[in-house]
């Protein structure tokens, strides 16, 4: 192999790599700073939420079709627009003056990190198009590593410019970080594209895709923050259904011509590596708001502190990575990616039955455990997504793959909030509350509170002997729901590790 040979990959997976940490951190960087951004901005609940749901939103909707467009015309170019529009919007970020151009912006950002993260693995996979499966697969385990630290890594991140800076450097961070993704992409990272494809869009895919991916996950998402029988979510919900249906339809007729090749499906390991990956959000980002109100609400912890503990996941995360690379020299992969869905699963079991009298202690066997099998399993996933499809259709398969992750995020805060919200409806109903002397009136704003973390703020009105009651019931609600959360979970990777087994098979890596 030459020299330049050698040159152009590495620049290509350091450079993709350190986008796609940029971009993964700047999803959940956000969240510990929302108080103080609210209380500078003066801006609502619901406009705090939309602060971090609008990069989520546009960033799922964008990620299929950024991935196929990128086939057909480039993927650098995307690529490289992904970026800039990212940097610019980062930028805009940092300067907003209230809470509407923070969302707008926010959602501009999303649709620049959907460009970024869609044409990712392409590139890496056009890069060691010819190279041995092992070199290709350690450069996507390497990318993907890295993208999941720096997003465990973000609200201790978030927590320490928070705290010692200001919130409006979280985004200012992202402009030379940026600029130093295009220089590099720019100087050193080759263009590929599916000569087949080149110029041809399916147009009605794309809209499709686009519409269907946005419903379904603000319907989620607005779901399991407000309540599922609103009209906006029943609609979105709906919609997004209908819209799938056509999707599938007008790709099924368009075949090998359509933005999302349906065969891909046939291929069970494509099909093991995309559900494995919306599973992989479930255990993460779906559970991860939930045991950060937990950290912050009941316990106590300052953001920094909460950054603190969830950095054994972390690294955990980055020990278990390398382990997993050279375990999958020795064992099938299937194998590898069952051993971390089950230790995903020991980690679940390990924090069922936590009580309101436990610290944070009590999960940190959970974090190390849920590090370490998504250390062995995560490093496989996309490289399994874009290493049995042909290399024309790598941007393709690398944005269907990307595209459960946040859908998994959207289901697992879905799933896990209706959960939360059972329990606390029973433990916490207008009979319990009013034998403890509080208002039958007050039952639904104490639900919300308890449901949002806000423990002082819920208990402050009443005095001393029925606050304290409240109180201690609504942590015993509030534990006894992340309990019930923590067995779902368990019992699901147990799931996923057998569909691993079932589904990942070595003979597909030459179809």
């Amino acid at each position: 192999m030459s020299s330049d040979v050698r040159s152009t990959r590495t620049w290509t997976t350091a450079v993709t790599s350190l986008a796609a940490a940029m971009m993964t951190l700047d999803i959940t960087v956000v969240n510990v700073a929302m108080p103080r951004i609210g209380a500078d901005l003066d801006a609502s609940l619901d406009a705090l939420q939309w602060i971090v749901n609008a990069y989520t939103l546009t960033f799922a909707a964008l990620l299929l079709t950024a991935g196929s467009v990128s086939d057909r015309i480039g993927r650098r170019k995307v690529f490289l627009v992904g970026v800039a529009v990212f940097t610019v919007a980062s930028a805009a970020c940092a300067l907003a003056p209230d809470a509407g151009v923070l969302i707008a912006s926010r959602a501009v950002q999303g649709a620049g990190g959907a460009m970024v993260l869609g044409t990712s693995l392409a590139l890496i996979a056009g890069a060691y198009e010819g190279a041995p499966a092992r070199a290709r697969t350690s450069a996507i385990g390497l990318y993907t590593a890295g993208a999941a630290v720096f997003a465990a890594l973000g609200p201790l991140v978030g927590g320490a410019i928070t705290e010692w800076l200001s919130w409006p450097f979280l985004f200012a961070v992202n402009v030379p970080v940026g600029l130093l993704i295009l220089y590099g992409a720019v100087r050193k990272v080759p263009e590929s594209v599916d000569p087949a494809a080149s110029g041809r869009v399916d147009r009605a895919g794309a809209v499709l895709a686009v519409l269907a991916l946005f419903a379904l996950n603000y319907g989620l998402l607005t779901g399991s923050e407000h309540g599922w029988s609103r009209a906006d979510v029943v609609g979105s919900l709906a919609a997004g259904a209908v819209l799938t249906a056509a999707f599938a339809l007008v790709q099924w007729r368009l075949g090998e011509h359509a933005m999302l090749d349906l065969r891909l499906f046939a291929i069970p390991t494509f099909s093991g590596a995309v559900l494995l990956s919306f599973a992989a959000r479930i255990f993460s980002f779906g559970l991860l708001p939930f045991l950060t109100l937990w950290l912050g609400g009941m316990l106590g912890l300052s953001p920094f502190r909460i950054g603190l503990v969830l950095l054994a996941q972390s690294v955990a995360l980055l020990v278990a990575a390398p382990v997993g690379m050279l375990l999958a020299k020795k064992v099938p992969v299937s194998v590898v990616l069952a051993l971390g869905m089950v230790l995903v699963a020991a980690g679940m079991f390990t924090a069922v039955g936590i009580g309101p009298a436990d610290g944070w202690t009590a999960v940190l066997p959970m974090l190390i455990l849920l590090g370490a099998g998504a250390g062995l399993a995560l490093p496989h996933l996309l490289d399994l997504a874009v290493g049995v499809v042909p290399a024309a259709r790598a941007g393709t398969a690398s944005g269907a793959a990307n595209s459960f992750f946040p859908l998994g995020t959207a289901c697992g805060v879905a799933l896990f909030g209706v959960v939360l919200s059972h329990r606390v409806d029973s433990a916490l109903s207008p009979s319990a509350l009013a034998a403890l002397g509080v208002p039958a009136s007050d039952a639904g704003h104490v639900h919300e509170l308890v449901t949002a973390g806000q423990f002082d703020a819920m208990a402050a009105p009443y005095p001393a002997p029925a606050r304290d009651q409240v109180l201690a019931l609504a942590h015993s609600a509030y534990t006894s729901a992340l309990s019930s959360i923590f067995l779902i979970a368990a019992i699901a990777a147990l799931v996923a590790a057998g569909a691993s087994l079932l589904l990942v098979r070595p003979r597909d890596a030459a179809a």
